[in-house]
């Protein structure tokens, strides 16, 4: 580093080039050379994806074809995948998929393998369920378990007889045979390491992998692909491409690298061509305190700007207050862009959902729903089936039928498989084989035609005139007659009297969550539909992970975001760091502050020109003591402004 630390240092842009040259000297089929690529922010690690594909492309394209072999490349989200797929160009050899993609398309067809391992798995989930109803209170939530009691009953009742099993990407899983993202994973796991025939089959369809994004891909499964390379060394290369510093989703190895498997070959690329050099200087501090890479930047990078905006928790207001810090920002950088809410290079990031749910509108959906860790942390993968269902098809479905499109309503019931679209139904109506599909469309415009109607009315309808399949863990809350009710196994499950919880009490089950959820506005959704379908201004902190944009805005704001995974408190030091996690930190686990220090590092390194840094917190001096000790001060002296709001208050804003 310079003697100007905050400023990082610039190499030719070519200074990574022989990474490339050398992960190309892995690319031979029985070459045994597994290989893991760590790439730091805006380092180009799809770029040398690419420049790997585009090697094998023009060396083993011909062959392949003929022999039926392709090059997987597996990603950890669809966005991931669909960038992968722009960027090179369309081959037959290359299977770009999501790791849960590639994980169903080698399990697919071991029916039953797949019906023995849930034989095995079902009975302690019915078990886990039946001890929660034996402590729990009557209620919806209790109503639902029983019904999810049935319904696993049903289903083991259903596996005694061989079956076969589909899987929905899309991640509506209704059927009895319908596998869950998570459940794709740990078969994919079980079946390759017990199962000497799936590596066979797997390498001699894949000779090379590639696994992307492989910090957050789940490590039972990496382990797998580790253990693959060994034993197929003859027949395959693995090759994983990730940044151990941008690990952001639960599953993940946080050891990757450091426990790689002996004659794995690491590489190491130092260049960020994103960022200015004031922003990878930053990226480099809070790296010091981890891992110690250091980036350097492109030669004739700008300086850019960073700068730090310290309010207290209390400041009222917190809308107007930041588009006034944009406006600051825009006279400070020259860059009136900064005050443009549609534009496309500007990003917004906000610790949770939930803060874009208050500034958006869909709060109240999402603070019933995030009283469940595992709804929280599928929605931060964007693997939330039911979430998906209401914003992706009924929401389009209600929308259609309010303006009656009646060519739009066919196309989703089609494209959906609407059971009243099922040539069963349409045959046994000969004489007029829409009329069941019309008068279930028409009771369901009445519903939704009600701007306040709820999520449970629109789901009823929807259920009551069979319109649409509906996800499994939603069918939980729906009245079918069809259903034997459960009874109870002990005077423990008898009558129990509406007790009130007491303040601290909080029931983190799914299905207590989306049964308070049900009960709010289902047009909320559509304000989700616009937050997901990023046509807002306003993206969360882990959900930019490979994203880049011109000018970035981190909100941080723990009281607001109301989670326990991260800290900026504690990490800027206006909290002190728990004794718990004192205690993981001395026995080398993972605590808040080290998961804090990654996601501030991946939000801080997604801004190529201009950067600013909104801290609520409750103890400003503190925080900028803070700074100051971390070596940040030069962000801290040139520039200070006051902000205005119906609150007045002082805003340090530095570069």
């Amino acid at each position: 580093m310079s003697e100007e630390f905050y400023l990082a240092d610039m190499k030719p842009v070519d200074y990574d080039s022989s990474v490339d040259k050398s992960i190309r000297e892995c690319l031979r089929i029985g070459s045994g050379k597994g290989f893991i690529t760590f790439a730091g922010a805006g380092s180009g690690k799809t770029y040398s994806l690419k420049e790997a594909l585009d090697f094998l492309k023009k060396e083993y394209s011909g062959d392949f074809v003929r022999q039926g072999k392709k090059v997987a490349v597996v990603t950890f989200t669809n966005n991931a995948a669909n960038e992968i797929v722009d960027r090179v160009e369309q081959s037959p050899i290359f299977a770009v998929s999501t790791i849960h993609s590639f994980c169903w398309s080698a399990i697919s067809g071991f029916n039953e393998d797949i019906r023995k391992w849930y034989l095995e798995t079902i009975p302690a989930d019915l078990e886990n369920l039946k001890e929660k109803e034996r402590k729990g209170r009557a209620g919806k939530a209790s109503d639902a378990r029983k019904r999810d009691i049935c319904r696993l009953t049903k289903k083991m009742e259903w596996l005694a007889q061989p079956r076969s099993f589909v899987y929905d990407p899309n991640g509506v899983n209704s059927s009895q045979n319908s596998l869950s993202h998570a459940d794709v994973l740990k078969l994919f796991y079980n079946l390759l390491t017990t199962k000497p025939m799936m590596e066979e089959i797997i390498v001699n369809k894949f000779p090379f992998i590639f696994i992307d994004e492989s910090q957050d891909t789940n490590k039972d499964v990496v382990g797998a692909f580790f253990d693959l390379q060994k034993n197929k060394s003859d027949k395959v290369v693995v090759g994983l491409f990730g940044d151990t510093m941008q690990r952001i989703f639960g599953g993940g190895e946080p050891e990757l690298g450091k426990t790689k498997p002996s004659g794995w070959t690491t590489f190491d690329k130092k260049m960020n061509h994103r960022s200015a050099r004031r922003i990878v200087g930053l990226g480099n501090q809070i790296r010091r305190e981890d891992d110690r890479l250091n980036q350097f930047a492109k030669d004739g990078a700008d300086e850019g700007f960073v700068r730090y905006f310290l309010l207290s928790h209390g400041v009222s207001d917190k809308d107007k207050v930041e588009a006034e810090i944009r406006e600051a920002m825009a006279k400070v950088t020259g860059d009136a862009d900064w005050e443009d809410t549609q534009s496309k290079e500007t990003a917004i990031l906000l610790l949770e959902h939930k803060m874009a749910g208050r500034r958006l509108g869909f709060h109240d959906l999402w603070d019933k729903l995030s009283k469940s860790d595992k709804i929280k942390y599928r929605i931060s993968e964007g693997e939330s089936a039911e979430l998906n269902f209401f914003s992706s098809i009924v929401f389009p479905l209600a929308e259609a039928s309010r303006k009656k499109k009646r060519a739009e309503l066919m196309y989703i019931l089609r494209e959906n498989k609407s059971p009243l679209l099922e040539a069963r139904v349409l045959d046994e109506n000969k004489d007029d084989p829409l009329a069941l599909a019309r008068a279930a469309e028409h009771a369901f415009r009445n519903v939704v035609s009600n701007d306040k109607v709820s999520f449970r009315s629109v789901l009823e309808v929807l259920a009551k005139y069979d319109l649409l399949i509906i996800p499994e863990k939603l069918q939980s809350f729906v009245t079918n007659s069809e259903e034997t009710e459960v009874e109870p196994e002990s005077d423990q499950m008898g009558d129990r009297p509406e007790v009130e919880p007491e303040p601290e009490e909080r029931d983190n089950s799914e299905i207590a969550a989306w049964a308070e959820a049900l009960e709010t506005d289902f047009f909320q959704i559509q304000n989700y539909k616009n937050y997901i379908d990023e046509n807002s201004i306003f993206r969360t902190h882990q959900g930019v992970k490979g994203n880049e944009f011109e000018r970035v805005m981190v909100v941080m704001d723990d009281d607001e975001a109301g989670g326990f995974l991260f800290s900026y408190e504690q990490y800027f030091g206006a909290k002190e760091i728990s004794r718990e996690s004192q205690k993981k930190r001395s026995s080398g686990e993972e605590t808040g502050l080290d998961r804090t220090r990654r996601l501030f590092y991946v939000t801080s390194t997604r801004a190529k020109s201009s950067l600013a840094h909104v801290i609520y917190t409750s103890d400003v001096t503190k925080v900028k003591e803070s700074l100051i000790e971390k070596n940040w001060r030069e962000n801290l002296k040139s520039l200070r402004c006051k902000v205005t709001s119906e609150s007045t208050f002082n805003v340090d804003s530095q570069i």
